[in-house]
């Protein structure tokens, strides 16, 4: 923006476009700082100040395109409030030109504003956790866990210092790059309410992020079961074997009964509020921290005899030694030592799924997440380096451990030959109780990393749900995604998570389960590396992160690293989770709503398609690789939709096909303003009747002008049309008639047009139905998307009238023609519309939807008054069964006349795997054996699938007078004796023979093809002195009366077939 226009602007109207409300000043200003429209047709929006300060602002839109306020209710900018979208450079440009709103309506929206936050008496919002409580204690919590007492003696008896040290390092290599990874997607814009799967949503998509979610959900709802469970295996242990303590059996039972408590008892504390949840999780990380403490002071005091016969020996630079080489007792082997620890760094998410109770998730995230894989890691290898150095692999318990005297190694007792020793690193999980300086507090840390571990997971996971109930990816689900409170805390997936794992806890035995969420966590880990290599990969303007401490490839890798550790732990487990994954990804793929998150799938979309479109215009053109690319002249594709669906059989979106639409106005910025919004509605229009096809339109004020626009600017390098297709004119004698020269000349210069700028041409004639159905789309009961105008439908002061109205049966037909006249009811055109301010009203109203929604009883009763109409706009979209296609080939053009024949008898079409006819006509003295068989051999190399061929002899022979009489009542029609000729005597008599010839063919036509569903001819060629004349009209006139659905072809004459493969 330019400075001199930067100090005109109010001081808070930001680069945007949008408001600030930074200040609480009350000065008088100039303008106010919202928008407004005027009319909808007008596409100029003007901002201004209030006196007062403005309690609109600019909020993101909802997945469905809707305009929602803040979180504390706060109105959206007042443009944004009118139109649901930020203003244009125009309407900045523009901005004194406004509407005013009154101060009295302003005065009313304040104060219905505040009666709505009195009345939700919702409070002070919760400003959000800082790094350290939101992020770092939380990720420590989770990764703390029974691993660190439990097993990491175990990890170096087993694996021994070397390995064991190993194994921590490969997962904070896997640990290390997710964070850094998840680190980059936090910090490329603002993080909302979602954890991993806001975080992938965004940057991957819906399909990614939706399917990813569910599964992380399950995992964290397993996992907090999981911890639920380990705690009440210690606490029923401790109660059986010291106390002799038992609820019911001492076993399975009593594990269930205290570990649904477990459950009930942390998401009580949840319910009461993250704050409270937060406080309490200070208090476990303080006992955790104790019996750390605990087990390093208890290594430096005197060993006593109890330890010493259990293998403690205190600090050896020997035993250290001894310990150093991995010593794997029976079926364990690195994999199963790694797949025993690992499962603890999947807490490193656990700040992130709290993303939505965080001040700055951007910074927190990263910091937080980072320092805590840090801490723990360090933490963790600690304890491994401190019980290796003090504590023997073998003992017996009942005597101290044995070192020869002359070498000082150690001797391992008789029980170590045939792995029964009870005690020492490699045997013994309560190495690290027994040896910190009190057992209590090192069983209340066990405890303590339990409970903060099912906490965090039990907190996480209901918001991951959450937040992708609020996108609405699937269906049914929404009904979880209400928040209450001022923190919007999701009871409601509180107690659906709340159940579920209370359900998973009436298991009692998780180890069977252990594995399969290990690979749902890496699972969720190989997505997260795999978004940010991606978001990087596509080279995206729009992905800048703050942490510039990331690498793709390092990203890459780490994506790649976490598979292969699924596919290690267990290929089984891991081939049940991608195809988990993959039948979720298909779900939502074909049921997603429309939702753009800009997601760096969308930028290799682009990227792809940009590199494919430059390689494809650098690599020469190929006769193999022809495709036909049609520009097909539909107008308003809603109201022409069986041409378009004709033309589609042909494309069947394997090939360009674009639908070309004159708008009958003055190219002008208000036309260019509405084309836009029409081509987004017309897109809408192609996705919900599954067309793959393109929407372009162009404003001119004849349609000869507009075409020759079309031609000229549509199209990308190689992906250009090469064929132009159009309607045929059905009331083109009632048009000349009523001295409408004009419009003829439009029309007929269009197809010579054509033939200049060397494209193939088609014109296509729907039996005498006509092309237009716009009865179908003129009412409030519209079930073809758009309710556009009846200026869009008919215009009698344009050319493209009859582009855009119906087509009726011209007077002059056969008494036993078995197609019926169609009538339409297209009101009467508007007046000429002259001012400027009256094409952007009228430009305007091109927009309109109708959004009141049809009563059942309205659309039955239309379409049961309308079959008729409803079956002839739909005749191209099912199947015909043993259909019949005729070819009439009497012209090589290059082959595209035998082409699209073959495409349209393809799946899927309306003639799909029809009978194909080929028929030609042979010269008289030309034995018609040799042409038939010539053309059998040549469509057999061609790879032409055909019935039969008939060659017809062109034999010099009086007409049917039925025949005769038709041409002459359209020669009295268009040249009457009391009026104007039409058509000069001369070129009627200069052409006559040409003319007897097509009335001959019009015979051969009505004698063969008059019964088969499709009729394909090679379009008549003439000078231009006839295809500019109403006489080439009648040509195709008297060859398509009265005929199957008739398509007329000429191709450019460059070659479309080939023999060679």
């Amino acid at each position: 923006m330019s400075k001199a226009l930067k100090n005109d602007l109010p001081n808070n109207y930001t680069e945007n476009g949008t408001t600030g409300n930074t200040h609480n000043d009350v000065r008088p200003h100039k303008f106010r700082d919202f928008f407004k429209l005027p009319k909808f047709g007008s596409c100029h929006v003007q901002p201004v100040l209030p006196k007062k300060p403005s309690i609109f602002k600019v909020e993101d839109g909802d997945s469905n395109g809707e305009v929602n306020g803040d979180a504390n209710g706060g109105y959206p900018s007042f443009f944004k409030f009118i139109k649901g979208k930020d203003p244009t450079l125009v309407d900045i440009i523009n901005y004194e030109e406004t509407y005013k709103k009154s101060d009295e309506e302003i005065t009313h929206i304040q104060r219905k504003r505040s009666e709505e936050l009195e009345s939700g008496g919702q409070g002070e919002k919760f400003e959000g956790f800082g790094w350290v409580a939101g992020v770092l204690i939380r990720c420590m919590l989770c990764i703390f866990g029974a691993t660190l007492f439990l097993r990491m003696s175990w990890t170096a008896g087993q694996a021994g210092i070397l390995l064991g040290m190993a194994v921590v390092l490969l997962s904070l290599v896997v640990a290390g790059i997710t964070a850094i990874s998840m680190s980059a997607i936090a910090t490329n814009g603002e993080v909302r309410n979602g954890g991993l799967y806001y975080l992938v949503s965004r940057s991957l998509g819906p399909e990614f992020g939706g399917s990813i979610g569910i599964i992380f959900y399950v995992a964290n709802i397993v996992n907090a079961a999981m911890n639920c469970v380990g705690l009440a295996e210690t606490i029923v242990a401790i109660l059986s074997e010291d106390y002799d303590f038992k609820l019911i059996d001492g076993g399975i039972n009593d594990v269930r009964i205290y570990g649904l408590a477990t459950c009930i008892l942390l998401q009580a504390i949840i319910f009461i509020g993250t704050e409270f949840e937060s406080k309490t999780q200070m208090g476990l990380l303080v006992t955790i921290v104790a019996s750390i403490l605990s087990h390093i002071v208890g290594t430096f005091l005197p060993v006593s005899e109890k330890q010493h016969n259990r293998g403690m020996v205190g600090y050896s630079a020997r035993v250290f030694w001894d310990n150093m080489m991995p010593d794997f007792r029976g079926t364990e082997s690195f994999i199963t030592i790694f797949g025993v620890y690992f499962p603890a760094m999947t807490g490193i998410m656990g700040g992130a799924n709290m993303s939505g109770d965080l001040k700055d998730p951007s910074k927190s995230i990263p910091k937080g997440t980072l320092l805590a894989i840090v801490v723990t890691t360090i933490t963790y290898s600690m304890s491994m380096l401190l019980t290796a150095a003090t504590t023997v692999r073998d003992a017996t318990g009942f005597s101290p451990p044995v070192f020869d005297k002359y070498t000082n190694e150690f001797v391992p007792p008789p029980c170590r030959f045939n792995n029964t020793c009870p005690f020492g690193l490699a045997n013994d999980f309560q190495v690290v109780a027994l040896q910190g300086v009190w057992s209590p507090l090192i069983i209340a840390g066990i405890l303590a990393t339990t409970l903060s571990s099912a906490s965090g997971c039990l907190i996480g996971a209901p918001r991951v749900f959450q937040a992708l109930c609020e996108d609405k990816i699937y269906p049914y689900i929404y009904f979880f995604a209400k928040g209450h409170g001022k923190n919007n805390d999701p009871f409601r997936a509180y107690f659906l998570t709340c159940f579920i794992a209370c359900a998973v806890i009436m298991i009692g035995n998780l180890n069977a389960i252990a594995m399969i969420i290990t690979n749902f966590f890496l699972a969720a880990f190989a997505i997260t590396n795999f978004a940010t290599f991606d978001a990087s990969a596509a080279r995206s303007p729009g992905f800048r992160p703050g942490f510039r401490w990331y690498n793709k490839y390092l990203s890459l890798f780490g994506s790649i690293l976490c598979i292969v550790l699924m596919f290690v732990f267990s290929w089984i487990v891991a081939l049940g989770t991608f195809i988990i994954f993959a039948v979720l990804f298909l779900f939502i793929k074909h049921n997603k709503a429309r939702i753009n998150w800009g997601s760096s799938t969308e930028a290799n979309r682009y990227r792809k398609a940009l590199v494919g479109v430059l390689k494809l215009t650098r690599s020469a053109e190929h006769v193999k690789n022809y495709r036909p690319q049609i520009l097909v002249l539909t107008g308003n594709p809603a109201a022409r939709q069986v041409m378009v669906d004709f033309a589609y059989c042909i494309t069947k979106g394997t090939s360009l096909l674009m639908c070309g639409h004159i708008i009958p106005y003055p190219s002008t910025v208000s036309a260019t303003s509405c084309i836009r919004k029409l081509n987004d509605r017309f897109s809408d229009w192609f996705h919900e009747h599954r067309i793959k096809a393109f929407y372009c339109a162009v404003a001119q004020t004849t349609l000869r002008t507009g075409v020759q626009s079309l031609l000229q600017t549509v199209g990308l390098g190689k992906m250009t049309p090469n064929i132009l297709m159009i309607g045929y004119k059905d009331k083109w004698l009632e048009k000349l008639r009523q001295g409408k020269k004009d419009e003829m000349e439009d029309y007929l210069g269009v197809i010579s047009d054509a033939f200049e700028s060397n494209l193939s041409i088609c014109i296509f004639r729907n039996e005498n139905e006509g092309l237009d159905h716009s009865a179908l789309i003129s009412s409030d009961t519209d079930r073809l998307f758009l309710k556009l105008p009846d200026l869009m439908l008919s215009d009698k002061t344009s050319a493209l009238a009859d582009d855009l109205s119906s087509g009726a049966v011209p007077k002059s037909v056969r008494p036993k023609a078995t197609s019926t006249d169609r009538k339409t009811d297209v009101k009467k055109s508007l007046k000429h519309i002259k001012s400027e301010k009256n094409i952007q009203t009228a430009l305007g109203h091109v927009l309109e939807v109708g959004t009141a929604p049809m009563k059942k009883s309205q659309s039955e009763n239309f379409l049961l008054n309308n079959q008729p109409i409803v079956k002839r706009n739909m005749k191209f979209r099912s199947r015909i069964k043993d259909g019949i296609v005729d070819v009439w080939w009497l012209f090589d053009d290059g082959g595209l006349t035998l082409l699209l024949p073959f495409l349209l008898t393809n799946h899927p079409s309306f003639v799909e795997d029809a009978k194909l006819r080929v028929f030609t006509i042979c010269p008289s003295g030309i034995s018609p054996d040799m042409v038939q068989e010539n053309l059998e051999k040549m469509l057999k190399k061609f790879r032409i699938n055909f019935k039969q061929v008939t060659v017809i002899v062109d034999i010099h022979r009086d007409l049917y007078a039925e025949t005769q009489e038709e041409y002459e009542e359209m020669i009295q029609a268009l040249n009457p004796e009391d009026g104007e000729p039409q058509i000069p005597h001369e070129l009627l008599e200069t052409y006559t023979q040409r003319t007897n010839k097509i009335l001959l063919q019009r015979e051969y036509l009505l004698e063969h093809s008059s019964a088969s569903n499709l009729v394909i001819i090679t379009l008549p060629l003439a000078p231009s002195a006839v295809v500019n004349s109403p006489l080439y009209t009648l040509w195709l006139d008297m060859l398509s009366r009265d005929m199957p659905p008739t398509l007329f072809v000429r191709g450019n004459h460059t070659s479309v077939l080939t023999f060679y493969s």
